[in-house]
């Protein structure tokens, strides 16, 4: 209870804060097209490719612009930015705590179910009926677990290499750092919530992708 209570809260945390959007006074100076929609009710929508500063990218889902945007989370409805980032991530460790949690405690009982001394096939297929809701629960919690390490493992490479999932491209330095220097990144963006994006590269150094 104390867990679910804990993803529950994270869970309505990240669907209620500011993901980083971006406001007028961060528009990019050189143009003023986001200040002319914006003062006249308008969507900057068309011209947002021109009037991103560095990695901000246009939601076509949101309609907002984001700044430091990584991606748009279709399970939770939200972009995931600058001002939810390390709060997302917070949100994924929990459910794999949950998940893990869970197949610990189904392989358990499980395993206490089992008659003691047995080594046939039969008694696994016997309690494969009995417990059919318990085994497919638990296979589905392993696949949701490794789909979220897979999450995770992408999301601290771009930590550790200053940039984001969906701006792929980063500085030559940061792909030469050691495996120790990428933890000490990525932890310290968990427990700081700090961490420069994009040091060393200009616009043109933008994936170009639309989504």
């Amino acid at each position: 209870m104390v867990h679910f209570s804990l993803v529950f809260g994270l869970f309505c945390k990240i669907l209620t804060q500011d993901p980083g959007t971006l406001d007028r006074a961060d528009a990019d100076p050189r143009f003023s097209c986001i200040a002319d929609l914006v003062e006249n009710n308008q969507s900057p929508h068309r011209f947002c490719p021109y009037c991103e500063p560095d990695y901000t990218k246009h939601c076509k889902l949101c309609e907002v612009c984001i700044k430091d945007y990584d991606h748009h989370c279709l399970f939770l409805n939200r972009c995931v930015g600058r001002g939810n980032h390390r709060l997302f991530l917070f949100f994924i460790l929990s459910m794999v705590i949950g998940h893990l949690l869970f197949v610990a405690t189904a392989t358990s009982y499980l395993y206490d179910k089992m008659p003691a001394g047995s080594r046939s096939l039969s008694p696994w297929l016997t309690l494969l009926g009995e417990e059919f809701w318990v085994v497919v629960m638990m296979v589905m919690n392993a696949l949701t677990l490794l789909w979220e390490v897979w999450l995770l493992t992408e999301q601290f490479e771009a930590i550790a290499t200053g940039t984001t999932t969906y701006f792929k491209q980063c500085e030559n330095s940061a792909r030469q750092r050691s495996l120790g220097q990428r933890w000490v990144i990525v932890l310290s963006f968990l427990l700081e919530g700090r961490r420069r994006v994009g040091s060393g590269q200009t616009r043109e150094d933008k994936t170009a992708i639309d989504i």
